[in-house]
């Protein structure tokens, strides 16, 4: 059980506690683990429910090993029951996702706090793997946003959906990502994903290219399609009959930085332009021949005047 406050410098962070593996249900003997935890740090607590993450030996020490681990202590048995309930569908529902989609479980322990009457404790342990998202889901690129959602789809295979789904449902460690919080969710999920494509990159798929209504909702919200009806100019979307195709505008704005207000309008009327001859030049020998505007120029108020010489 970690203790509240930091931990001190040679000093188990963790009171003692007896405790059992639950599930999943052992197959031998068990065997004594004598591996020390010396050092944790709080990622969730409430009163009588917490999230840590621990290691084997001190945080920053080569070799150190750490892990995930949720516990309830005391408190009302739906803590403990839903606790207990998540460890199932990690080994029932999703163990083939382990390792890869989600988080690998460890296991899942009953016990009792040892000198503070025999508090009741259980507890998750799970593979570490990374922080949560840090802002928005569209700040990542596009072929990670895409494998987040086929991470979904395969865990809708699975015959499984959240009830819920934010950037706190998705850790990462570099470039890999897992799901996690499996507190909500909705068994019996039959997917009509076919467990290929999710069309990251092109134009909105039908319900016949992507005929799960889910993973349609998510793939919104992750940005990863263009719409027909509009195209993307730094970030905002703005109509499709007023401007030259998608690929030809990322082409135009490629090494722009836009600085003052009035450079969106600028940019907007030469793109604009160029719709006007999309059908008998490349974005290239457009550039070649009207200029990109110049977005660095100050408004002449901060030009230096000849009286303040």
């Amino acid at each position: 059980m970690p203790l509240f406050g930091l931990p001190f410098p040679g000093r188990d962070p963790f009171d003692l506690a007896l405790m059992r593996k639950k599930y999943p249900e052992l197959t031998s003997p068990p065997q004594r683990d004598t591996r020390k935890i010396n050092d944790f740090e709080e990622i969730q607590r409430e009163e009588t429910y917490g999230v840590f993450r621990a290691w084997t030996g001190p945080k920053k020490e080569p070799g150190s090993i750490s892990f995930i681990v949720k516990f309830a202590v005391a408190g009302s048995d739906e803590r403990h029951q839903a606790l207990r309930q998540e460890a199932t569908i990690y080994h029932e529902q999703i163990p083939l996702l382990q390792g890869t989609d989600i988080p690998k479980l460890y296991g899942y322990y009953e016990g009792t706090r040892l000198n503070s009457n025999k508090t009741q404790i259980s507890c998750i342990f799970l593979e570490d793997c990374g922080k949560p998202i840090f802002g928005s889901f569209v700040n990542l690129p596009l072929a990670h946003r895409a494998e987040i959602l086929k991470k979904i789809g395969r865990l809708h295979l699975s015959g499984m959906t959240l009830d819920y789904f934010y950037e706190r449902n998705v850790v990462r460690e570099g470039d890999l990502y897992r799901l996690i919080g499996f507190k909500h969710v909705e068994l019996g999920h039959q997917c009509p994903w076919d467990g290929d494509k999710v069309y990251e990159g092109e134009f909105r798929p039908d319900s016949i290219q992507l005929a799960c209504g889910i993973m349609y909702s998510i793939g919104l919200e992750l940005c990863l399609w263009k719409s027909r009806l509009s195209v993307k100019i730094f970030g905002k979307n703005r109509p499709r009959s007023e401007f030259p195709t998608q690929e030809a505008i990322d082409t135009l704005c490629e090494g722009i930085k836009l600085h003052q207000f009035q450079d969106e309008d600028r940019l907007h009327n030469w793109l604009k332009k160029y719709k006007e001859y999309q059908d008998q030049m490349t974005p290239e020998e457009f550039m070649e021949k009207f200029e990109r505007p110049n977005f660095t120029e100050l408004p002449k108020y901060f030009e230096r005047d000849d009286c303040d010489s």
